[in-house]
């Protein structure tokens, strides 16, 4: 596969390209962080570590150098978040004599601004009206955590802010789970709506915060961990379905119930650790055809574990189907090489 195929044959260039597992993680962990932004720091670590596996092995059997790029890869992440890190400290440091907190009041210009912050189920959303430099008013717009703090403690909350006309520290709430940090996350949702009032804010730079938003987003909430736990588990479902139907020979590995009968019939049973033939099978529905391909070679063709299959699978059908497939992919991968020098 190569990136002038792009420009010549844009279909048969994305057909291979989602042929590789490589790509379709890539592909899954796109989709996923663009549906969960607060998803993304954990997505891009097990990316990260998925493809440096899966390209560290590539690179000790066939000596394709595509972890060296995905080395080159992180390096250039490393230094953007140094960087934005960098922009993010000095930012902050610049905003505390700035800040409304307090008589900071005082700064903030008449008008109604809307603020955000995190708190322990999600983020809390709010309006605020400030005129003559004192809050008016203060409006919940999304407010996740009502098990964690009631809506009377925040009315008191809101209350104290009005009667003061200054936004200060909250008081201690009541000891639900995540009381402190759900109110503590309203508070901070009030002082960013304040702050948006504040002519000549210190602001993060536009490339700290395209950075920090594209590749972590939000801190991650409960709710994404879940949708995350149970995404994950669809998608290795898929996947490995997904697998063995694109590659023609090898659907019949979905069936395969481990149950070992064919392992009992077979007069080899076991090479370097890998059970005959139901092993195999389960490397070519993992879609490991290179290691199928190095131990076909023990394998005898006598069909006894089709005759003991209660599916009625065939080792040989299946392994000479991944040792097909694996020989196409090496073909393909020396064509891309005379293709690239040429």
């Amino acid at each position: 596969m190569t990136w002038s195929r792009l420009f010549n044959d844009p279909v048969g260039f994305f057909s291979e390209a989602l042929m590789k597992r490589g790509v379709r993680l890539i592909f899954y962990a796109a989709l996923t962080a663009a549906l969960f932004p607060s998803s993304r720091f954990i997505l891009l670590i097990a990316l990260v570590v998925t493809l440096a596996i899966m390209w560290t092995a590539d690179y000790q059997r066939n000596g394709s150098f595509k972890v060296c790029y995905l080395a080159a890869v992180l390096g250039i992440l490393v230094v953007g978040y140094s960087a934005a890190t960098i922009d993010v400290w000095r930012v902050d440091e610049l905003r505390i004599p700035s800040s409304p907190w307090g008589n900071g009041i005082s700064r903030v210009e008449d008008g109604t601004y809307t603020g955000e912050g995190q708190g322990f189920r999600g983020p809390i959303a709010v309006q605020v009206e400030v005129r003559n430099h004192r809050i008016i008013g203060i409006k919940t717009l999304e407010y996740p955590d009502l098990i964690s703090v009631q809506d009377n403690e925040l009315a008191a909350f809101k209350r104290e802010v009005l009667e003061k006309g200054k936004l200060e520290k909250p008081l201690q709430p009541q000891m639900f789970r995540g009381a402190t940090q759900t109110l503590t996350g309203y508070a901070n949702a009030v002082e960013s709506a304040l702050s948006k009032g504040i002519p000549q804010f210190p602001q993060y730079s536009v490339f700290s915060t395209v950075f920090l938003n594209a590749f972590l987003g939000k801190t991650p909430d409960r709710v994404t961990l879940n949708a995350l736990a149970i995404l994950f588990a669809a998608f290795m479902v898929f996947e490995y379905t997904l697998q063995s139907m694109l590659v023609p020979g090898t659907g019949r590995s979905i069936n395969c119930y481990n149950c070992a009968s064919c392992v009992g019939a077979c007069p080899i049973k076991e090479v370097e650790g890998v059970q005959m033939p139901m092993g195999l099978v389960l490397l070519t529905r993992l879609g490991d055809y290179d290691r199928v391909m190095e131990l076909s070679k023990y394998c005898v063709g006598c069909g006894r574990c089709a005759a003991k299959c209660p599916i009625g699978n065939s080792g040989p059908l299946v392994i000479s189907a991944a040792f097909q497939a694996s020989r196409k992919q090496k073909r393909e991968m020396l064509l891309n090489e005379k293709r690239e020098t040429a």
